[in-house]
């Protein structure tokens, strides 16, 4: 199913915006993202074929869940899908009476499990935050990397000049391919036996074929005899699984790098220990919201106060990254003692929340919600 078959459906029970809007922390360059929820009908709903968990466009931006995902990820206090229940009237685009009934059973969804599952949000936050930091930092060039970045060559005394720059004062030596002077088109490589990654390098000139051909895969030559010593030049070390992984690194970053939010990113390039405040920021912003939940039963949706100008204030970089961990660390220490003291229930009730589901389900299939 996709997003416009749904909208046209009549399946959809709840639709809001969420995110940086909902918390109040948006700029002008926020995206605007769509949470929701739908209902399947009965005949599609026992179907092996049609059972549809979630409906959502190619960046995750507009996203809906089916209300038996959605009523089970609530029951596990995932914190994206518990502050759907709280969200801000001004969020909310579309609430069905069906929808109303099950805001008006939300507590039954709180538990202590929100220490769990809000703090282990917020770790993943940190190691976002430093994961960006990576391709931040360690910028990738704009050619692709080629085969030849990954070869070394051990020279042998036959037919290389020794008293060339790039040839080592001492035998058995390898050197990076890219400072000698061979070029390996003009050269044929056979596989060096009982070692992987090794080959033997002989130059054929004008002649040659070259190593590297077609989808540059490295090509083994069966070599004439009377070719062993005369056009011999030492041994090619080739780690075809490290070019595979700087490809990967390379593609990895440029997409990245296309895809970003470039506003986000254009003032932390190129600065001493940069990281991704958006990140640590929505690190900070979890940890609030699963206090409030420990505390009084219900998380923050929409932040104000002391609260709202502190995680603007890690937006716009006035606190570097250990002192952001120190606090989050403190903040999580706290979070356990809270999970001690607090008198919220051990665990969601599954039955209660099982025959909710039911009752939903069958108001929707008769037609009374």
């Amino acid at each position: 199913m996709h997003l416009k078959e749904l909208k046209k459906s009549g399946l959809v029970i709840f639709e809001a915006v969420v995110g940086s809007r909902a918390y109040g922390l948006n700029t002008p360059e926020s995206d605007v993202d769509i949470r929701g929820i739908f209902v399947q009908p009965m005949s599609e709903r026992l179907s092996l074929y049609k059972k549809v968990e979630e409906v959502s466009d190619s960046k995750e931006d507009v996203k809906f869940y089916e209300l038996a995902k959605f009523m089970h990820l609530a029951a596990q206090c995932n914190p994206n899908i518990i502050e759907l229940f709280w969200l801000p009237e001004d969020c909310v685009r579309f609430v069905s009476p069906l929808m109303e009934k099950l805001i008006a059973h939300r507590d039954m969804f709180i538990s202590q499990r929100a220490f769990h599952t809000f703090t282990g949000y917020a770790y993943s936050q940190i190691k976002k935050a430093r994961g960006k930091n990576k391709m931040v930092v360690n910028p990738q060039p704009e050619e692709r990397p080629v085969r030849e970045d990954y070869c070394w060559f051990v020279p042998m005394s036959v037919n290389i000049d020794t008293s060339k720059d790039w040839v080592p004062e001492f035998p058995w030596r390898p050197v990076p391919l890219k400072r000698t002077d061979i070029d390996l088109r003009r050269c044929h490589a056979s596989s060096l036996e009982h070692a992987d990654h090794v080959y033997r390098l002989y130059d054929y000139g004008g002649e040659a074929r070259g190593v590297f051909r077609g989808d540059d895969t490295l090509v083994c030559e069966s070599i004439p005899k009377d070719d062993e010593w005369d056009k011999f030049l030492g041994l090619l070390i080739y780690d075809k699984n490290q070019w595979a992984r700087g490809l990967k690194e390379w593609k990895t970053y440029w997409e990245w790098k296309r895809d970003r939010n470039e506003a986000r990113w254009l003032d932390q390039e190129g600065k001493e220990n940069p990281f991704d405040r958006k990140n640590m920021m929505h690190c900070m912003r979890l940890l609030f919201s699963g206090e409030n939940v420990l505390k009084h039963g219900e998380p923050i949706v929409r932040f104000e106060g002391e609260q709202l100008e502190y995680l603007r204030a890690i937006r716009r970089g006035e606190f570097d990254y250990e002192e952001l961990i120190d606090t989050a660390e403190r903040r999580i220490e706290d979070l356990k003692a809270l999970k001690e003291a607090t008198t919220i229930r051990h665990h969601a009730d599954v039955k209660a929340i099982d025959r909710l589901f039911r009752e939903i389900v069958e108001e929707f299939t008769d037609g009374t919600g």
